[in-house]
């Protein structure tokens, strides 16, 4: 059976959506599918997606960015294969800002180091404008950034930490500076390949726990446990263990969960 994905919106100080409420921070994220997202069969019968998979082991989480301001400069632990891990991918679906990763030739850590505790380190990071319809690959251990302009659709293996490295010395609603995580940030980045994301060809992309596929409009049998987005109507499915037959006017990405 095919469900529907019910959205929750997350205020976040770079957004550019309306916010929530008069007083709160811009909407930046809105979740698509997480551990307590309703779903909503074709009778509008409800369940939560936590109870299609075994407890402690929910595998992904997906949603869309959407930035009116530059995101921190972060990467995630696990660049050892171990837990914690945090791998993601984005989806550029639309806008022209910039994404910046990794760090340029020549870069050592020491100087990375010094770039960060300086308030300097987005001179030394890799920088290209957003393609719609781009993937971008970010492994555990990717220095990476995302820039203000664009609206990109997010996976991620479901963890939810973050390490910033910097943060432009922006302040929250309560007007202090938000917190940097240097010491963690430094640890974790992948120096083999140099913090590096990948600009993925094909329109397809394989990993360790999920794949994404861009498909044109038309109709498709889901396999258990696969996710469409249509980002032309901004709505979400999700597949049980039975699949269901899925058809859309829109180009749709598909994304399947390696349990």
């Amino acid at each position: 059976m095919i469900y529907k994905c019910l959205p929750q919106k997350v205020s976040r100080i770079w957004g550019s959506l309306p916010p929530k409420a008069v007083a709160e921070e811009p909407v930046g994220e809105i979740w698509w599918f997480f551990e307590k997202t309703i779903l909503v069969d074709n009778l509008g019968n409800t369940s939560v997606a936590h109870d299609f998979f075994d407890k402690n082991s929910f595998p992904l989480i997906i949603k869309t960015l959407h930035t009116a301001r530059d995101l921190s400069v972060q990467v995630h632990p696990g660049k050892n294969r171990q837990a914690p891990l945090k791998d993601e991918s984005w989806i550029v679906l639309d806008g022209d800002g910039f994404v910046r990763h990794g760090v340029k030739e020549g870069t050592t850590q020491e100087q990375f180091k010094e770039a960060v505790e300086a308030g300097l380190v987005e001179n030394l990071l890799l920088e290209f404008k957003g393609k719609p319809n781009e993937i971008i690959d970010l492994p555990a251990g990717t220095i990476h950034a995302l820039g203000k302009g664009l609206t990109v659709l997010e996976v991620q293996v479901n963890c939810t930490i973050t390490y910033r490295l910097w943060d432009y010395n922006r302040s929250g609603l309560d007007g202090k500076l938000r917190d940097l995580h240097v010491e963690d940030g430094l640890k974790s980045i992948n120096w083999e390949k140099l913090g590096r994301a990948e600009i993925v060809q094909g329109l397809a992309l394989d990993t360790e726990y999920y794949s994404i596929t861009r498909k044109d409009a038309g109709i498709i049998i889901m396999k258990p446990f696969e996710i469409i987005f249509d980002p032309d109507k901004s709505v979400c499915f999700f597949a049980d263990s039975s699949g269901g037959k899925f058809e859309s006017k829109n180009h749709f990405w598909l994304i399947g969960i390696k349990k």
